[in-house]
Parts: C-alpha cells; structure tokens; sequence
C-alpha cells in the first residue's frame, strides 16, 4: 500500500486515446518509413544490442556516445561514429549536437536508450531537427516514476511491496507507520531532469534502523530526490519484457535472474530464459494496457523465497539491460522494433524464443563473487549464496554450453574492451 506524504499529492496521467498525441511510432501512424537512426548512448548494453542487429540486417544508423571509449563505439558493426555532449552536463547542448550529427549523417530519427536521454529527447522534441523515438510524455510520466507505476498497479489488484512516499523534510509520517527492518529506500525515478541538466539518482538503499532510515531519506531529499520507503523482499527477480503497442504486447519474452552484479540487489549479472508464468502475463498486459504503453520495456517483479509470492517493483520503459539475452536466444528485439516502427509485418517465428539460454556479462559476475566471498553486510537478513558455492558456480558459468558471454562475443570482441575501460564501467 502507498502511504503519499501529507503535503503531497501524485496524478497519475491517464492513458490517452489511440489518435490523441503523436506516438513514439513515427511510421506506423503516419505511413512514412524510417531511413536511418542516430543511435545514442553507445556505454550501454541496450546500446549494443541494437549496433549488432542493426548492423547484421544492414539498417543504416550512426552511433554516439559520451566518451571515445563507449564500448558501441568499438564494435565491427559500428561504421559511423560521434561524440556528443552528456544530457547530464549541458542540456541545451546536447540537443544542439543531437541536430548536428543528424544533419551530418542525414538520420531522420534519433533513437536514445538511456532514461536521461530519452527525458531530454521528450522534453526537446519540438526542437529537434529529426523524429525522437521516445515514450509519448504520459507514458514517461507513467514509467518513469516508481510511485505513479504502483498506483496503477495497485489500483489493477497488483500486489506490489508495502511502500511510503516522501516528498518533503517531514517525516512524521515514518513515525506513525509500523516499520520492519531492513527496508529498502529508492529514490521516485532513476533520473531527475533539472533546468539545463540531468542527474542520476542514488542507488537502492537497504537500512536496518530508524536513524539510518532518516538519515538516507534526508540526504536524498537535499538533493531534490523524492524517496521511496518500501518493505524489503528477499527474492529473486524476474523481468517480462518486450514490444508494445498502445499496451498490446508485440513480442514477449521473461527472464529469471540468477545472479545480481551485486548479491543483495542490484543489475543482472547471470540470467536465464524462462517460459512466461500466467500470474506475470495478466499483471504485465493489464498494466501496459492501462498504460497504453509504446515502444520496448521491461515489467520487473521479485517473488519472495519463502512465499513466492510475485511483487511489482518497476517498469523499464525502454531496452532493459539484459536485452542481449533475448538475442542470444533467437528473439532479436531490436530488429523487430525497427519492423515495428516501419509498419512491417513481424511473422509469428520471429516472435519465439528458446527457454533456458543463460545470459552472463561477465565484469558483473565477477564483481558478484568477489562481494559473496567477502561475505553479507553487517546485519542482513536476506538469502545468500555460500562463498564455496559462489565461485563453483562462478567458474562452472565458463564450461555450460548453455551460457553465453553477452558482451564478449567472438565475432564482435571490442566492446568487451571498451566495457572495462569505458568511464561507466
């Protein structure tokens, strides 16, 4: 249940008729195809996966990124290149150099993967010398905000973890709620679109006493970040991802995660295909639906170890990260967004995927192991996988011919470098 602060109230923007705004899908509503993207955020996976289908089916783009070593930026499929300016340095000059490689490399969309990009992309979009393929704004309202995403799904009957809204230095309402440690604390949107900026927010927080509680709270809100105060589920995550459009899923495909680059909670680390549970279908369609969401995203729940209870904890309104392993297992997401956004026919075998393909990006599973064999933080309560256990099947992950490396790649090896040197690494 969410408990919203007394001096705050959230609208959670309605969906909006099929005709009423312009869609992120430029071509299917207008009739006129796409020729050529401006791919954005070459330091990210969902980046990547795009470069390599793109690259494979021979769909003219040119890719940018922050910093010369942003691992897109090193891959065989990369034939067209740029530095831009950061959203979260200079707005406005980002949105200028958007313009001018668009005009350089005669793209007539941009296609950003990134959360601060697509903000920037959103709220410019008029300025813009070229179609932005992003969310429509209400859907990014929707998405893009933890708590508007749980209203609705707790107005649908979605379970989702017990959660307290603080948007202000009051925090009275802590006080009058019965509180279990540890809980997590989450800042309301991964990003926080400033006047000629963007930040990133803090990462999840877990704390395991009232003064640590308010101190985390307080620091988030000096920073202007509203916090999200949620009971802690020890569980694991499943994410059901794919295509939408106006809600209707397109293609979907679920994921388990098996290892989290951090063991109690944080990116994929070690992932698996898995066919998709009826419970976590009707949830994730009933809740795009209301959304009347377009474009690619991940619905990402936990189920509880001891209940198995499934939660909702967020929606990805863009590539998730792990969208490499949909590729690896025959589904090329993608291509068939670019299908989508032309209006072409997407056959019912494109839309299959094998169950059981594990997905590893290996610099976070490294980081996994070396965390379980140092061992749980002081006083956590969660499940943990045994240090002798851990590095077996850490090194077990090498000969399973069922995992496959998602970044290093033997036919396209460079990112992997361009991943442990690259500034986000």
């Amino acid at each position: 249940m969410i408990f919203p602060s007394s001096s705050t109230t959230i609208d959670v923007p309605a969906a909006t008729s099929h005709n009423a705004v312009t869609s992120c899908m430029p071509a299917s509503r207008s009739g006129k195809a796409l020729t050529k993207v401006l791919l954005l955020d070459a330091y990210s996976t969902r980046t990547l996966a795009c470069v390599r289908s793109w690259g494979k089916k021979g769909i003219p783009f040119a890719v940018g990124g922050e910093t010369r070593w942003d691992m897109s930026l090193l891959s065989r499929y990369s034939r067209e290149t740029f530095i831009y300016t950061s959203p979260k340095r200079d707005l406005s000059k980002f949105i200028q150099e958007v313009n001018q490689y668009c005009r350089k490399f005669g793209a007539d969309c941009v296609f950003p993967t990134s959360e601060a990009a697509i903000m920037a992309c959103s709220r410019y979009r008029n300025e813009l010398a070229c179609i932005p393929i992003v969310p429509r704004e209400q859907e990014i309202q929707a998405a893009f905000s933890k708590v508007n995403t749980l209203k609705v799904a707790h107005s649908l009957g979605i379970a989702i973890p017990k959660t307290i809204f603080v948007a202000d230095s009051h925090l009275q309402e802590l006080d009058a709620i019965a509180l279990n440690f540890p809980v997590a604390i989450k800042s309301e949107s991964s990003e926080v679109l400033g006047r000629n900026t963007t930040r990133t927010s803090s990462k999840t927080a877990v704390v395991f006493s009232k003064s640590e509680l308010e101190d985390e709270c307080m620091s988030r809100l000096a920073m202007g970040q509203c916090v999200l105060v949620q009971e802690f589920i020890d569980g694991y995550g499943v994410g059901i991802s794919g295509l939408f459009d106006e809600g209707r899923p397109v293609a979907l495909i679920g994921h388990r995660r098996l290892r989290e680059s951090t063991p109690w909670g944080g990116p994929s680390a070690l992932a698996e295909t898995i066919e998709i549970d009826s419970q976590l279908l009707n949830a994730t369609t009933s809740l795009m639906k209301q959304l009347a969401f377009n474009g690619p995203a991940m619905v990402e729940y936990k189920i509880d170890h001891r209940s198995g209870q499934p939660y909702l904890m967020e929606i990805n309104g863009r590539f998730w990260g792990s969208v490499l392993l949909a590729i690896a297992a025959g589904q090329d997401l993608p291509y068939l967004y670019w299908k989508m956004l032309n209006g072409m026919e997407i056959r019912p075998e494109e839309k299959t995927y094998r169950v059981g393909v594990r997905g590893r990006y290996l610099v976070g599973d490294t980081k996994c192991l070396f965390l379980s064999l140092k061992g749980a933080p002081k006083r956590w309560k969660g499940q943990l996988t045994k240090r002798g256990a851990a590095l077996r099947s850490y090194i077990g992950s090498f000969f399973d011919r069922q995992t496959a490396e998602l970044i290093l790649t033997r036919d396209d090896p460079m990112p992997f470098l361009g991943r442990l040197i690259q500034p986000r690494s």
